[in-house]
């Protein structure tokens, strides 16, 4: 179902999904990227800022000498007036001149550093799993640039809630709701990324027929009944979720073998012998084929698709050649 309405979304939005798929996927890789350096880059400003001695205060002007005075209190610094800001205001205003030790400034700013060097190395680890660097489509690439976009957010309001500021308990609260938001926006991106990204096809063989002959290679072997079949190896481990597809040959009126190394195909021939006991293991190995009736004056290809073997036409969809 959901790959019937991405097929609908691409052909009705046309040449302007490529736009919107680039302009969303750069914009989350810048974002996630900001999301990183700017932590980094106030730790930076703030250094350089200890060293010359800057402090950040709130002023305000005295109503009664009308001096410009900084709030340290109730009281004006320069005529001990009183200021007549509410007391849950002036504690809230003197927050950020509480003075810290350079010990702890120091301390501070390691654990911002840290925390960035962290989140750096998740946003690694996600880029990757999920296959962000290298999307596959451009659906697999808007929905990858919302899940960048969503990420970023994670970081952002995550290093909110977690910084090592004085910083009311209802603001990490709210940071920390906006982190999940975010986190469960991600999933959903991620999931319809997962959904839009193209099938994977590995072709496992090529051959042309004529009247009567296939050929194979260099080889020409006798249609009979106008059929043809690819015999391969399946390799299955339930437990483990496995699957492998090894091609064997192809036979019609006579068998053809693929053409291998000798280490290959001593690794085929000890599977085929010993099947039985690989099956009493956990590992099912079935040698099967894949028939196809054939036309004159075409080319094949033998694909695997999701597991499966299948025949087709040069040229022909995959869903033409799933419906056979």
């Amino acid at each position: 179902m959901l790959r019937l309405l991405f097929q609908s979304i691409e052909q009705s939005l046309g040449p302007f999904l490529s736009q919107a798929a680039a302009v969303i996927y750069w914009s989350g890789l810048i974002l996630v990227a900001c999301a990183v350096l700017i932590p980094a880059y106030r730790v930076l400003m703030e250094y350089a800022a200890a060293r010359r001695s800057l402090e950040q205060h709130w002023v305000m002007t005295c109503r009664s000498c009308g001096k410009l005075t900084i709030v340290t209190g109730r009281l004006c610094g320069h005529c001990d007036g009183e200021l007549d800001i509410p007391w849950a205001l002036r504690r809230w205003a003197a927050l950020p001149t509480r003075r810290r030790g350079t010990w702890a400034r120091r301390l501070k700013w390691a654990g911002h550093l840290l925390g960035s060097a962290g989140f750096l190395l998740l946003s690694i680890w996600v880029t990757t799993a999920v296959g962000a660097l290298a999307p596959q489509g451009e659906l697999h690439r808007l929905f990858i640039g919302f899940a960048l976009m969503a990420w970023a957010e994670v970081g952002w309001f995550g290093g909110r809630m977690l910084r090592l500021d004085p910083r009311g308990m209802l603001t990490r609260v709210g940071d920390a709701l906006m982190a999940l938001a975010a986190i469960g926006a991600m999933a959903i991106a991620l999931f319809f990324a997962d959904a839009a990204r193209p099938i994977s096809e590995t072709q496992l063989a090529r051959f042309t027929t004529f009247q009567g002959v296939a050929r194979i290679g260099e080889q020409l072997i006798p249609l009979a009944r106008g059929e043809v079949g690819f015999e391969y190896l399946q390799l299955d481990h339930e437990l483990l979720g496995y699957r492998r597809i090894i091609a064997a040959g192809f036979s019609s009126g006579e068998r053809v073998a693929l053409p291998r190394n000798a280490i290959a195909q001593g690794i085929v021939n000890h599977l085929r012998q010993h099947a039985v006991g690989y099956t009493n293991r956990g590992l099912t190995v079935r040698l099967r084929t894949e028939r196809i009736l054939v036309s004159p004056n075409q080319t094949y290809e033998v694909i695997q698709r999701e597991g499966q073997v299948l025949i087709r036409r040069v040229g022909e969809s995959s869903s033409a050649a799933g419906n056979r």
